[in-house]
């Protein structure tokens, strides 16, 4: 009995492991502040991007084999953001890591270009 409640919680677990978005918080040009979440869909789903409490659905544009590739985001009603590594560093493993990322081509007004994030953490 005791191994069927481990094996429930530990799918609710994995279910939920989606649910926790990307938190970023950036520096715009002119020194105001901007906060955003990212969700990712997957292959089935939109991802969701919550930028000052309105959800923003699209997809995300970025390269997992490079980790100091540019990232974006492309809405579904077509305004897009994208971003350049302008920070890099090494990671815990000694490997290259975008360190911050700066905005160079937005057509979305909350995020003009010139803001300045830094590398997104998960949960």
């Amino acid at each position: 009995m005791r191994y069927d409640f481990l094996a429930v919680a530990g799918l609710m677990v994995l279910a939920l492991a989606g649910c926790f978005p990307a938190d970023l918080a950036g520096t715009k040009p002119d020194g105001g502040r901007v906060s955003l979440m990212f969700y990712p869909g997957g292959s089935a789903l939109d991802d969701l991007v919550i930028v000052e409490g309105r959800n923003f659905f699209g997809k995300g544009q970025y390269q997992m084999d490079d980790p100091l590739a540019d990232v974006g985001f492309r809405m579904n009603d077509g305004p897009r953001i994208q971003a350049e590594c302008s920070l890099k560093g090494k990671d815990i493993m000694d490997q290259p890591e975008c360190k911050q990322y700066t905005v160079y081509r937005s057509d979305f007004e909350p995020i003009p270009v010139g803001t300045i994030f830094p590398r997104p953490e998960m949960f």
